[in-house]
């Protein structure tokens, strides 16, 4: 069995004994599925939608999952790679195994009440809004924080010492912040 390790996270890959799926071979909307064993690649999942399901031993490579709903959906040992979340739609979505992102974009993506602890976002665009999220352990280094707004969701997450001024950007925005001087 093949695992990837990113930055402590040692994802457990679909095995090499299954073809690259390139269609989504299940309804839109997904409810109450188990998706496994797959490497999914240049798949557009734009618009879909994915309720109560499990994602366990998937690779996504180079996938759109633009304006895709995730409700109450569980990850375990999933790898996404250079995809786009952008316009996403994330609500109780759970990591309940390693699971990383890299490479991926999550512009004007909306993540609510999901539990992230521990996830892996390496070299990720964030111009996400984060609400009620547990990111407790979440490895963003070299991520761009620049432009997400939530910043109590990222309690307890890694974050490098360049990021921290990122980090004030977000904290100045997300608590209307006035900055002024000190008259002399």
């Amino acid at each position: 069995m093949q695992t990837a390790e990113i930055r402590g996270a040692k994802v457990l890959l679909p095995s090499d004994d299954e073809p690259t799926v390139r269609a989504w071979p299940y309804p839109n909307p997904l409810e109450e599925e188990k998706v496994a064993n797959t490497h999914f690649t240049s798949l557009d999942l734009t618009s879909h939608r994915l309720v109560d399901s499990t994602l366990n031993r998937c690779r996504f490579t180079g996938s759109r999952l633009m304006g895709v709903s995730l409700a109450r959906v569980s990850m375990t040992d999933v790898l996404f790679e250079d995809c786009q979340f952008d316009y996403a739609s994330w609500e109780q979505v759970k990591v309940t195994g390693d699971v990383a992102f890299v490479g991926c974009s999550f512009k004007e993506a909306v993540i609510i009440g999901s539990d992230l602890r521990d996830a892996v976002f390496d070299d990720c665009t964030f111009a996400a809004d984060i609400k009620n999220t547990k990111m407790s352990g979440a490895d963003l280094r070299g991520s761009d924080l620049s432009n997400l707004s939530g910043l109590a969701s990222l309690h307890g997450a890694k974050v490098t010492e360049i990021q921290l001024r990122q980090l004030s950007e977000v904290m100045i925005r997300d608590l209307d912040l006035t900055i002024a001087e000190i008259p002399l």
